[in-house]
C-alpha cells in the first residue's frame, strides 16, 4: 500500500510527520517481517519516545542517531502533512454562505518605538473575500499547519503570489531547504521568511538555491539546531539578507563570517550559549551591522582590546544598538569599553549582576556618564538635561578619589594615576567640559544598594499570633513585591493583602500603600516605621 499526503503526493524518506502530537522524520516505509500491511519507520525528534535503533527481530530497517530514537508506526495514525497551497486555502480561502457581520481588526504600527492600535469595523464576509484573493495578500501565515512542501499547485502560486512579502511557515513539516525553495520561488517578491522550528536539511550546494530568494531581507531560523558554521553555509542562499534571527539554537562558538552576510544590519543571537565576548567580536567583521542582540547567553564581560581608552575601536564601526540583557556582566569596566564604539546610540542590559551594584537610579546615571554617545538606555531616552546632570554628578561622586589619585583643581598639577583613569576613563574629559568639582561638592558618599535599605517592622492586626518581624527592604522595592515578600515571610496562604504604615513622626496617623506599582520610597517610609498588614 502506497502512503500518501493529503494532496496525493507519495510520502518519501526524509519527510517529516506528526504522531500523537510529536514530530519525527521518516526513515523507512514498507513491510516488516511477520506483520501485516505497511509500516512507517520514524526517528523521533524527542529520542526518549523511541524503542530501538531501526531494527526489528534482529533485522536492520533504518538507522537512528540515538540508539533508542526509532519506532515503527501505522500510517493511518500518522499526520503526514498538507501542501502549502492547501494550507493557504484552508486559512485564507473564501467561506461560502457566510453571514455578513462585524469584526474588529487591529493594526499595530511601530512609530518611534510606540505601538498604536487602529480599530476598523468592517463586514466579516468582505474581509474573508479579500483574504481569499492571493494576489492581494502581503503577509501569509501558515504556522503550525503541518505544511510539508509546495504540493501540486505551484502554477497557481506562481500566477497569484507576486504580492506576498512576508511568509511565516514556522513549526511545520518542512524537511529541507529544497522544499522551502520550491515554495518561495513561487513568491518572487518575498522579503521576510520565518521557517523556525523546522528540521531543514541543507543542500550540498546552497548557492544553487539563490534564485528562490531574490529579494529576501529578513530571515527567522529560531529553534533550528544549526551550528554557526551551518548558518554561514545557509547564508549563501540569501545574498541580500539584512536581518537574521537565530535564537534558541544552542550556538556556543562564533567565527569570522568569511565574507558572508556582508549586507547584514541586524543579528539576533538571543538565548544561545555563547560563552564570551571574544566570540562576539567575530561579528565585527560584518561591515553594515547596526543592531546586535546577544541577550540570555553567558557573556560576563565586554572588551574592545584593539585600542586604549579615549580612542575609537575598529570593531563594530556601524553598531548603533546593543542588547545584552540576561547575561553575567558584573564589572563597570565593560561599560567603559562601550565608550570606544564609534556609533553606539542605544543600550539594553537589564538583568545583569552589574545592575545590582547600586540603586537603579545611580546605575543609570553612571552608564549615561560613562558612555558619551548614548541616546537611549534600557528603552528610555537620554535627554540633554539628564546627560548633563549625570555627568556633573559623576564628577562629584568620584571627586575625592580623583584628588587622592593625583587629580587637582590646578590644571598644572592635575595628574591622576593610571589606575584611576582606567576605572574612570571619561573623568578627565568631563573635568575639561564642566570644570573640576569644588571641595564642597566632593563630600558625597557613593550610594550603594546596601545604603538604600530601610529597616521596618512588619505586623498584622488581623493575625497577632504571628507577632512582628523586622526586615531590611530596599526603597526601590515596589509595593507588589513587598506584598509577595510578606506572604513568604509569614507563610500566609494566598490572600489579597492591604498595606499601610505608621511613622514615629506622626502618631496615630496611618498612611495607605495604595499603588502596587509604586516604589516603597514614594511613600517616604523611613527606618523604624511599622508596616501594617490587613486582608
Amino acid at each position: 500500500m502506497e502512503v500518501k499526503h493529503d494532496d496525493g503526493n507519495p510520502l518519501q524518506l526524509g519527510d517529516r510527520i506528526i504522531y500523537d502530537g510529536h514530530f519525527a522524520t521518516v526513515r523507512y516505509i514498507g513491510e516488516i517481517t511477520n506483520t501485516k500491511d505497511s509500516w512507517i519507520g520514524v526517528e523521533w525528534d524527542d529520542s526518549s519516545r523511541g524503542k530501538h535503533n531501526g531494527t526489528h527481530e534482529g533485522k536492520y530497517y533504518f538507522s537512528t542517531e540515538h540508539p533508542t530514537g526509532g519506532s515503527f508506526v501505522r500510517p493511518k495514525k500518522v499526520k503526514m502533512g498538507v501542501s502549502f497551497y492547501n494550507a493557504f486555502q484552508d486559512r485564507y480561502g473564501e467561506e461560502q454562505g457566510e453571514e455578513a457581520g462585524v469584526i474588529t481588526a487591529e493594526l499595530f504600527v511601530l512609530d518611534n518605538n510606540k505601538k498604536k492600535t487602529v480599530v476598523e469595523m468592517v463586514g466579516a464576509k468582505s474581509v474573508n473575500k479579500k483574504q481569499s484573493q492571493l494576489a492581494s495578500l502581503v503577509e501569509v501565515m501558515v504556522r503550525d499547519m503541518a505544511v510539508y512542501g509546495v504540493g501540486p499547485h505551484s502554477s497557481e502560486l506562481r500566477t497569484h503570489g507576486h504580492s506576498v512579502e512576508e511568509l511565516d511557515m514556522a513549526q511545520n513539516l518542512l524537511p529541507s531547504w529544497c522544499k522551502v525553495a520550491a515554495i518561495t520561488e513561487c513568491l518572487p517578491g518575498l522579503r521576510s521568511l520565518n521557517v523556525s522550528e523546522n528540521k531543514l536539511v541543507l543542500p550540498s550546494n546552497t548557492a544553487e538555491l539563490q534564485s528562490a530568494f531574490p529579494c529576501l531581507k529578513v530571515l527567522y531560523l529560531n529553534r533550528i539546531p544549526y551550528s554557526w558554521q551551518k548558518i554561514l553555509e545557509c547564508s549563501l542562499m540569501f545574498p541580500l539578507l539584512q536581518q537574521l534571527h537565530i535564537c534558541f539554537n544552542g550556538i556556543t562558538n562564533l567565527s569570522d563570517p568569511q565574507g558572508r552576510l556582508q549586507n547584514l544590519t541586524l543579528i539576533n543571537l538571543e538565548s544561545n550559549n555563547v560563552q564570551s565576548w571574544s566570540q562576539v567580536l567575530h561579528l565585527s567583521r560584518l561591515p553594515k551591522l547596526e543592531s546586535l542582540i546577544v541577550s540570555d547567553n553567558n557573556i560576563d564581560a565586554i572588551a574592545l582590546p584593539d585600542v586604549n581608552y579615549g580612542e575609537t575601536s575598529q570593531h563594530f564601526q556601524a553598531l548603533k544598538y546593543l542588547c545584552v540583557n540576561y547575561n553575567k556582566i558584573s564589572e563597570w569596566s565593560s561599560i567603559n569599553e562601550l565608550n570606544k564604539l564609534k556609533s553606539l546610540k542605544e543600550l539594553k542590559m537589564i538583568q545583569n549582576p552589574l545592575l545590582n551594584t547600586a540603586i537603579p537610579e545611580t546605575v543609570r546615571q553612571l552608564i549615561v556618564a560613562k558612555v558619551a554617545s548614548l541616546e537611549h538606555c534600557n528603552r528610555t531616552r537620554v535627554t540633554k538635561e539628564e546627560r548633563r546632570g549625570s555627568e556633573i554628578d559623576y564628577l562629584k561622586r568620584f571627586g575625592q578619589l580623583w584628588i587622592k589619585s593625583g587629580g587637582s583643581q590646578d590644571e598644572n598639577k592635575n595628574n591622576p594615576s593610571t589606575e584611576f583613569t582606567n576605572e574612570h576613563p571619561r573623568y578627565q574629559e568631563l573635568v575639561r567640559v564642566y570644570g573640576p568639582p569644588e571641595n564642597s561638592e566632593m563630600n558625597q558618599k557613593e550610594k550603594t544598594l546596601k545604603d538604600s535599605l530601610i529597616t521596618v517592622t512588619i505586623t498584622s492586626p488581623f493575625d497577632p499570633d504571628k507577632g512582628s518581624k523586622q526586615k531590611k527592604i530596599p526603597g526601590t522595592m515596589t509595593v507588589q513585591k513587598l506584598k509577595a515578600l510578606i506572604m513568604k515571610l509569614f507563610k500566609w496562604d494566598d490572600r489579597e493583602l492591604q498595606l499601610s504604615y505608621e511613622t514615629k513622626k506622626m502618631k496615630h496617623v496611618e498612611i495607605e500603600l495604595d499603588n502596587d506599582l509604586r516604589a516603597v520610597s514614594f511613600y517616604s517610609i523611613e527606618p523604624g516605621d511599622t508596616i501594617l498588614v490587613r486582608w
